[in-house]
């Protein structure tokens, strides 16, 4: 199981060589020993790629534009390995005595997080609501939940679709659009 976004992407570099997509893609990444019960994977956080509206090819196409590390990890955590508590949270979970954790280089998340400045502005509000009442109020002002140096402002910022762009990164757009037919001008 994996708990992610709808903004958010599992694949493997690796599939770039493949032709066409199949039900076993995932298998190599999960393919460990028995005492595996969690695996770890990086999380890139996208950016707005200099898009000032929603791309209409989709996010995959649209966003190109990365910072440069992760800032958080994503799970891929096997059912019954997880211990019945409530130590459990989104990114990683408490497992059983007899499992372990471990981290992978053989798939990502790509999290569109940063998007046009019109989709970002009402994720950002939803997001900090739910870690304070007043998203406005200027209290946790370091979560992750917050974009940096955002603050408080529900205005666009100044240069924000050319925001947090460290690391031009369009593996996901190409493996996309030659499996899918999409971006590039094909919409389809």
């Amino acid at each position: 199981m994996a708990v992610i976004d709808v903004d958010e992407f599992i694949f493997s570099t690796s599939w770039a060589g493949l032709e066409k997509p199949s039900k076993s893609l995932l298998e190599p990444v999960i393919s460990v020993d028995d005492s595996v019960g969690q695996i770890y994977l990086v999380c890139y956080d996208f950016t707005p790629s200099g898009q000032t509206a929603h791309p209409p090819e989709g996010v995959c196409q649209g966003y190109t534009c990365r910072l440069k590390s992760p800032q958080r990890h994503k799970s891929l955590v096997r059912l019954d390995a997880v211990e019945p508590s409530l130590m459990n949270v989104v990114h990683h979970f408490k497992l059983k005595p007899a499992f372990k954790s471990i981290w992978t280089a053989l798939a990502r998340v790509n999290h569109y997080k940063y998007q046009a400045w019109s989709e970002f502005k009402v994720k950002f509000k939803r997001r900090v609501s739910a870690y304070v009442a007043d998203w406005k109020d200027p209290i946790n002002l370091d979560s992750k939940d917050r974009a940096p140096g955002l603050g408080v402002d529900d205005t666009e910022p100044e240069g924000w679709a050319q925001r947090y762009c460290k690391v031009k990164d369009n593996i996901l757009q190409l493996l996309t659009a030659r499996w899918f037919g999409v971006g590039f001008g094909n919409p389809h």
